[in-house]
């Protein structure tokens, strides 16, 4: 049944019951048959049965925690874009994703931590979980050392992660980092998480500044790599007009998810009066706020309608913006699901990401 999903749920405080505790206790056995280290494959399309059901019992743990939400009446939430850095406790992210109503979280560690920081964590919570290799976003990635491709590439072949982080092409300073930098998408580094996530069907996150004249080594690389699945980050934003002319409509939005089935957004995390300091532009595009509160425009509610199968939701959470999770996720169910139409409503906040992650259309 299709559900009218206006409200944030409240917060879920009770004890664990005996269904969740099987759940949980299914997914740690198909956790414990994952392989800790990083096997070489010589199909990577065909892991060895083993992984293949390992893969499977944490699908259909993380099915039965995406059922439990939609039979307390709570639309879902899977946050694909989580950057871990392991500087809080786990039950600190677990309160967050239950005061919000998130039911899993693609779980991204840094590259200080290492792929394995995923497996190792999300093993404490198999139902809620998600593993993620690491993005590109640390001084191996950023000085071009191919030797942390070749681990990345081992470590999406062995079967044991659901999706790779967030990767950096070009980056500007931000609130929580000084990384003025520019990693170009046709880049030999950026060549090898293309081809791997081609080879796999394992997507991958992308940041990449939408200045119309950066817009075509992405477009050389979607074309590229078709089999490739994208998620690119922060659709929805602008910062710097003069610059960014092209993608930050609509329209321009609508064009390339035309042009290229493999490209999927997340929605920008930032809030209407949001102002990026270098330029002054007002970063959230997609907002309008007449009444008091922020509330999609008209023709983003009707592009996120029409190509409902190619948004996700990411909370886009560092150590540095810890504090601003809740937020995040109220104004998404408040000022973008609640007026859409509910079916996509359920597509954006969780069956899309769902099928990215499982290969599967939700059931």
């Amino acid at each position: 049944m299709t559900h009218q999903w206006n409200e944030p749920p409240p917060f879920m405080n009770f004890p664990i019951s005996r269904r969740t505790f099987l759940i949980r206790a299914a997914a740690f056995a198909g956790c414990l048959l994952l392989p800790p280290l990083r096997p070489v494959l010589s199909s990577p399309k065909s892991f060895p049965p083993e992984v293949m059901a390992a893969r499977q019992a944490l699908l259909n743990s993380y099915q039965n925690t995406l059922k439990s939400f939609l039979s307390r009446g709570q639309l879902p939430i899977i946050d694909v874009e989580q950057h871990w850095g392991r500087k809080v406790p786990l039950a600190e992210l677990l309160a967050k994703m239950d005061r919000n109503g998130v039911a899993l979280t693609w779980l991204g560690p840094n590259e200080r931590n290492g792929n394995v920081s995923s497996l190792e964590d999300c093993r404490q919570f198999p139902d809620r979980l998600v593993p993620t290799t690491i993005g590109g976003d640390g001084p191996r990635w950023h000085g071009k050392d191919l030797s942390l491709i070749q681990e990345l590439q081992a470590d999406v072949r062995s079967g044991a992660y659901f999706s790779m982080g967030e990767f950096e092409a070009r980056h500007y300073i931000s609130s929580t980092n000084n990384r003025n930098i520019h990693m170009p998408l046709d880049s030999e580094s950026f060549q090898g998480v293309f081809q791997v996530a081609a080879e796999t069907g394992i997507p991958l996150l992308l940041h990449h500044e939408a200045e119309d004249a950066l817009l075509p080594e992405l477009e050389k690389m979607l074309s590229r790599y078709p089999k490739a699945d994208v998620i690119w980050c922060h659709v929805g934003r602008n910062r710097d007009p003069k610059t960014w002319t092209r993608l930050p409509t609509p329209e321009g939005v609508r064009q390339f998810l035309k042009k290229y089935p493999n490209l999927y957004f997340d929605i920008v995390q930032s809030g209407p009066g949001s102002v990026f300091p270098p330029t002054g532009a007002h970063e959230a595009i997609l907002y309008e706020t007449g009444n008091g509160s922020p509330r999609l425009k008209e023709e983003w509610r009707h592009l996120f309608n029409v190509f409902s199968d190619r948004f996700v939701l990411g909370s886009d959470v560092n150590p540095g913006r810890w504090e601003g999770y809740d937020k995040v996720m109220s104004r998404f169910r408040a000022a973008v699901l609640s007026v859409l139409a509910p079916a996509t409503a359920e597509k954006i906040a969780f069956q899309n990401a769902w099928r990215l992650m499982s290969g599967e259309n939700w059931t």
